[in-house]
């Protein structure tokens, strides 16, 4: 009947009615769950995403985000212009946060397990509904406010209350209030270094069954241990340098030591503090001992080693540097303040600094470390990974995954990322959209010459006693022999 009445509508009539159905075609998809008619993605409440399909920019609505949380999908419909689709095996539901709506001219599409289905007029869930409706998180670091937001408008689009705590120190919280049975959260911000302990303590536990979108393999690196995921990858930071523009100019693209020596030298000819980082900390150490030769911080048996020839050729660079005038020890919060006040024309710090030096309105740039002239050897940035773990003793392990798996999506991440200069863990997030080519250019860099830092607890221990002794040997009250020695026989005797 319907096609009878089409055929014999006159020009006009017809063209109207074109332009009708243009104006309405994204209404036309039936959107259930549980026989429960729900509203179009784009009227959920749900952030649309842009990213690139098959060269093109779309638009999209994450599942996860406009669909109920559903504990358990028994089937799955979905009827596209090709037919209709049936998937009622190998759990979907744990698909939803790489999943989209995108609305196309006139019709809506579906792009679920790497295949897009076009022309999606019905889209219908059977399954069981997530009943847990309270979390607990427990945050720290940078972007406590930012991540609380973040958790918010997840818990406002799905009628959950989550309480998100900033907790100073959360791994040695946690495995005290596990030691002494207390209530314990369910999801908790770590960074790699703890993951051996928690381990130990009971209080975490293994991820491997989550499904998660593609992560940067170093990512993965610094939540793995005994060949098991315990954390999920959030964000991460690297070591930078940041130059004061108005003191100093370097040129863009590659340098090595020689370079940064000679920048340096010319602004101690003209009465400018060269250069300033908190030398007294491990974390600076390592990135020369990988410059000067050390393949790896960590050896195959687990161990460190520190009285080896790139370390003690690593800290006497170092001091060399501080004895020439070139570099000037600081504290972290001594050396950033030499920096705001224009009298130091480069730091080494970390890229968590870039937000606040832009808050103040900073005239600076940003470099990636040099390289080694002379071994050819990069001066390792350290990249230091939070992640988000999962409490061996949580109430509501499946309301748990669903948030870390809204975490881990493409529009927390793009958000989170973009507002504190953090460096996403998604690859399809490179390169980044909003911020400028040159940081962009350092963030790759950084990220492919980096070291993570390893969840083994040796790293701890390691830098527990070096950046003691490293006080030392700046000081010249023990020879770098002495202070490497002494360190690497209190770290053995750990």
């Amino acid at each position: 009947m319907e096609r009878k009445t089409a055929m014999i509508l006159k020009k006009p009539f017809l063209g109207i009615l074109v332009l009708l159905l243009a104006l309405s075609g994204l209404s036309s998809l039936d959107l259930r769950v549980n026989q429960t008619t729900l509203p179009l993605p784009s009227r959920s409440g749900a952030l649309p995403v842009s990213f690139t399909l098959d060269g093109r920019a779309v638009s999209a609505y994450g599942l996860l985000e406009c669909l109920p949380l559903m504990e358990e999908i028994y089937s799955l419909e979905i009827h596209h212009a090709r037919g209709l689709s049936r998937i009622d095996a190998d759990s979907p539901e744990e698909d939803f946060g790489e999943a989209w709506f995108i609305p196309e001219e006139n019709r809506w599409d579906l792009l679920f397990r790497n295949t897009l289905y076009t022309g999606v007029t019905r889209f219908l869930a059977r399954g069981a509904l997530l009943d847990s409706r309270e979390l607990t998180v427990w945050t720290s670091w940078e972007g406590g406010n930012e991540l609380k937001a973040e958790l918010q408008r997840f818990a406002a689009l799905h009628g959950l209350t989550i309480d998100a705590a900033e907790v100073p120190n959360p791994d040695s919280k946690l495995i005290s209030l596990v030691r002494g049975r207390g209530r314990v959260p369910d999801l908790i911000m770590i960074q790699s270094s703890a993951v051996e302990d928690l381990i130990q303590a009971g209080a975490v536990q293994s991820l491997d069954y989550l499904v998660l979108p593609d992560l940067i393999p170093q990512g993965k690196d610094a939540f793995t241990l005994n060949g098991r995921l315990w954390g999920v990858p959030f964000y991460f930071d690297t070591q930078v340098l940041i130059y004061n523009k108005d003191l100093i100019e370097l040129a863009p693209g590659p340098w090595t030591l020689s370079d940064f020596e000679t920048a340096a030298a010319a602004a101690k000819h003209r009465g400018i503090t060269p250069a300033a980082w908190n030398a007294y900390s491990s974390n600076w150490l390592i990135p020369f001992q990988i410059a000067f030769g050390k393949e790896t911080l960590l050896e195959r048996d687990g161990t460190i080693i520190v009285d080896d020839q790139p370390t003690r050729k690593a800290l006497e660079y170092i001091i060399g540097l501080e004895q020439r005038g070139l570099l000037i020890p600081r504290e972290r919060d001594a050396m950033d303040a030499l920096f705001i006040r224009g009298e130091t024309a480069m730091i080494l710090t970390g890229s968590y600094a870039i937000p606040y030096f832009t808050s103040l309105g900073l005239n600076f740039g940003i470099k990636p470390y040099p390289r080694h002239g002379g071994t050819g050897r990069p001066v390792s940035p350290l990249l230091d990974f939070k992640a988000f773990a999962m409490t061996r003793h949580t109430r509501v392990p499946v309301l748990a995954r669903r948030v870390l798996q809204h975490l881990a999506g493409r529009s927390v991440q793009e958000r989170f990322t973009r507002d504190l200069a953090k460096i996403p863990v998604r690859p399809d997030l490179f390169p980044l959209r909003t911020i400028d080519p040159e940081l962009n250019q350092v963030f790759t860099l950084s990220m492919q010459e980096g070291t993570v830092i390893p969840p083994q607890r040796i790293y701890r221990i390691y830098k527990n006693h070096l950046w003691k002794l490293i006080r030392f040997a700046l000081s010249g009250r023990l020879s770098v022999e002495e202070v490497l020695r002494q360190g690497q026989r209190l770290m053995d005797n750990e």
